[in-house]
């Protein structure tokens, strides 16, 4: 089933706006086995999105229209609609009422030119809008279908992915040429999608009914494999085998299926072992704290991570020696390693992690150039240092990829405890 998208407003069709509403609505369809059509921006020209309705219409099976449901006089989208189907634009008294309760109980003053948002093209759906005034509309053209929504992407996102996408879904199965399909997305981190795709191999070619794509989304890599059977159990069957292929192939690289992010994965881990974490942290700032801390839960297994940025505080807080710093500097393997003794000592956590290194743009030089991170993991079993040199391109780049690093190390070393260790 093709869907087609269309953004309205001068601020889109400018660039004033960023468009993240129509990345998120492709992802999301083709995700569900939708074939994406094309991507229409167009300003706030009523002549111009009758024009682009009827053009998508024609030749998308669907069409999902973002914005321009708004009070105001460069708010066109019903309007549009209603020219598109050829039925008149009126008042629907039901909405109305909505709206001045939603007012009422806001406490904002109501406004004629409120009234707009209540004009629905006749004969249409309307989509109640939790989350906002504008409500969304559903314009059957036979044979195909018009969606309008509103245009804030925190109206626009759950409508889409609620009964807009629960609507669309059970128009494709009422067709008689519909066809089962799935997704799955596996994420991994320690590859490049170069390297990724040619370890993989021509997986699509051994499977009948699978795609695989792939997506960069630093610091990790995307996997998407796409299955298309006669049944939704051959498209489940169909996808196990592809990701059973793909598991076999890059090992424990691939940290989850579907949405899970790699601190989760690796928070997952630390739990189903009881086991709990401590971080010091120099070169990023606090980064590792934070991507565990954006995890709910994650207190249940994450103790503390210490930002030590200067020597003195490495050695007054961590126990870092004079003699390390001065011989070894605090960019060092030694460095790391007394770290991540010195704050598991502190905290108590059953394994520590800590991460010493030049972010950059300065601070290089030509035994230890910028990009150079050393690590170190902890545990009973003793310590292990692990260094990466990841050049630079900027600061940010070099703090972020050492964070997912040093997540990755502390899932392998739990993946793969050093022999002897229970």
């Amino acid at each position: 089933m093709r869907v087609s998208l269309v953004s309205t407003g001068d601020e889109i069709l400018l660039g004033e706006v960023l468009d993240t509403n129509a990345s998120y609505a492709a992802s999301l369809l083709a995700d569900h086995g939708f074939s994406i059509g094309r991507h229409y921006t167009v300003g706030d020209n009523l002549d111009e999105l009758i024009s682009v309705f009827k053009s998508a219409l024609s030749e998308a099976d669907a069409v999902i229209c973002c914005g321009g449901l708004g009070p105001t006089r460069d708010d066109i989208t019903a309007e549009a609609a209603a020219a598109t189907s050829a039925v008149d634009l009126v008042v629907n008294q039901d909405v109305l009422e909505d709206l001045k309760n939603k007012f009422s109980m806001l406490g904002l003053k109501w406004t004629d030119n409120q009234e707009r948002q209540a004009r629905i093209p006749e004969g249409a759906q309307v989509l109640s809008n939790p989350l906002g005034t504008a409500p969304g509309i559903i314009v059957q053209m036979q044979p195909a279908w018009l969606f309008c929504l509103p245009g804030p992407p925190r109206e626009y996102k759950p409508m889409l992915a609620g009964p807009v996408l629960a609507k669309l879904i059970e128009i494709r199965n009422s067709r008689s040429d519909s066809k089962n399909t799935g997704v799955r997305m596996l994420r991994l981190f320690g590859k490049g999608e170069g390297l990724v795709e040619n370890a993989l191999g021509d997986m699509a070619a051994s499977i009948p009914g699978l795609s695989v794509g792939f997506r960069a989304a630093f610091p990790e890599i995307q996997i998407k494999l796409r299955a298309q059977g006669a049944t939704s159990q051959d498209v489940e069957t169909i996808l196990d085998q592809a990701e059973l292929a793909a598991r076999e192939k890059l090992g424990d690289l691939i940290f989850a299926s579907g949405d899970t992010s790699l601190p989760a994965a690796l928070l997952d881990l630390l739990q189903a072992k009881n086991m709990t974490l401590a971080v010091a942290e120099s070169c990023t700032g606090g980064l590792v704290g934070k991507l565990l801390t954006d995890v709910p839960g994650s207190s249940a297994t994450f103790l503390l991570s210490m930002v030590t940025y200067i020597n003195e505080m490495k050695a007054k807080l961590l126990g870092v020696t004079a003699e390390t710093l001065e011989h070894d500097g605090a960019v060092s393997a030694a460095c790391s390693k007394e770290m991540a003794e010195g704050v598991r000592r502190l905290s108590g956590a059953d394994i520590s992690l800590a991460i010493t290194g030049i972010a950059g743009p300065d601070g290089g030089t030509d035994d230890k150039p910028v990009g150079t991170v050393h690590f170190a993991i902890s545990d009973k079993t003793g310590t292990e240092t692990k260094l990466r040199s990841f050049g630079f391109r900027n600061r940010e780049y070099v703090r972020r990829l050492s964070a997912y690093t040093a997540l990755a190390l502390v899932r392998r070393r739990l993946l793969e405890p050093p022999a002897g260790a229970e």
